[in-house]
């Protein structure tokens, strides 16, 4: 029997009834291969909203159509993917299949969508921190990491000191492909390690807790500098800032002792500097006073002798002129001179009986009538 011919609905045909008997038909029905695919199409034309055409031949045509908005729907989706915001802070490294492409600036860019270009966002523009020798957590608490912070000294004492590293990226290509970027903070910790044991390794205990903090910082920020230089980091290092420089717990209280001794040492000594610079100006004053008023009187000895010269050359050459007329001045003007101070009233005793004097009661003794 043809198999376009098999009524049944199974398209496969009928299982065999039995087979028993010379007689009995117990051959399979071949399947009607059009209407297998008729129905497959119907199906598959059903799922995609094609439904059944009732046999006029649409269904083909929608499902083509569908597919194809598909197809395109998906690959709008895949162009969107490819567009992304960098953030203020940030700057973008465009790769493509893993090779540096473009480097974008802050904003929304663009780039071929994954797998043909990646983007790697780096924050470039802002200050990355790290501590050394301390750990602080965002609840405030903040941990001891002994392992960092215990360092031995040039005169073999050993300190414990923390630390803050600074730092920026200043190349991003070299940050991306000189180093692993995902272990960049590690490898800024190693360096910051190493280039602060070789300076503390260098430098008395007692200069590094007093007056060599800023010197020890200076030198440990340029040490880092250098190892991640010879790596091609491309990182740069601000700042350096020792938080805490301390001895060990176990001998803190002699540290301390130490300390306040030293501390009495220079206040004495700041004490006797500005008893100094107290003394020593007022001393320098007080003897260059005496020096102007010594010119000064040795200045006025001088005039005044001079003076007195002139004077007395003056009136000898009126006394060649008129002797007796000088010397008669002289004496009166001598007198005078030496009168004028006297403590004494002198009566004469023609007229003391018909006058009353006046007389000073205090000073009765010093009264003489003549």
């Amino acid at each position: 029997m043809p198999w376009n011919q098999n009524q049944d609905n199974n398209p496969w045909g009928n299982k065999p009834t039995g087979s028993s008997g010379g007689g009995g038909n117990n051959k399979q029905t071949p399947p009607d291969l059009d209407k297998v695919m008729k129905d497959l199409n119907d199906r598959v034309g059903g799922f995609f909203g094609g439904g059944k055409g009732g046999g006029n031949g649409d269904s083909p045509e929608i499902s083509k159509g569908f597919m194809m908005t598909a197809i395109g729907l998906a690959f709008v989706a895949w162009l969107a993917s490819g567009f992304y915001i960098v953030a203020a802070d940030e700057e973008a490294v465009v790769l493509r299949f893993g090779q540096h492409q473009d480097t974008r600036s802050p904003g929304l860019n663009w780039h071929l969508p994954y797998p043909i270009e990646t983007v790697e966002k780096i924050p470039t523009l802002s200050v990355q921190r790290l501590t050394i020798g301390f750990r602080t957590f965002a609840d405030g608490r903040t941990r001891k990491m002994n392992q960092e912070s215990l360092m031995l000294t040039k005169d073999e004492n050993i300190v414990d000191i923390a630390f803050v590293v600074q730092y920026k990226i200043s190349d991003i290509e070299k940050y991306l492909f000189q180093i692993d970027a995902t272990q960049a903070i590690q490898t800024v910790r190693d360096a910051a390690e190493s280039s602060i044991r070789e300076v503390i390794g260098s430098t008395l205990i007692d200069d590094v807790m007093t007056d060599k903090k800023a010197e020890v910082e200076d030198q440990t920020r340029q040490g880092i500098q250098n190892i991640l230089d010879t790596y091609n980091a491309g990182i740069r290092v601000t700042t350096v800032t020792l938080k805490d420089v301390q001895p060990p717990e176990r001998v803190s209280k002699e540290f301390k002792d130490v300390a306040s001794a030293r501390e009495d040492k220079e206040r004495a000594k700041n004490e006797a500097e500005t008893y100094a610079n107290s003394v020593i100006p007022n001393a320098r004053g007080e003897a260059k006073k005496m020096i102007l008023e010594a010119e000064a009187y040795a200045k006025e000895v001088e005039d005044r002798a001079i003076g007195e010269a002139d004077r007395f050359n003056s009136l000898y050459q009126a006394y060649k002129k008129a002797p007796e007329v000088t010397r008669k001045r002289l004496y009166l003007e001598t007198m005078e001179e030496v009168l004028a101070n006297a403590d004494k009233v002198i009566i004469d005793s023609a007229v003391a009986n018909q006058v009353m004097p006046y007389l000073p009661l205090n000073r009765a003794g010093k009264v003489e009538v003549k």
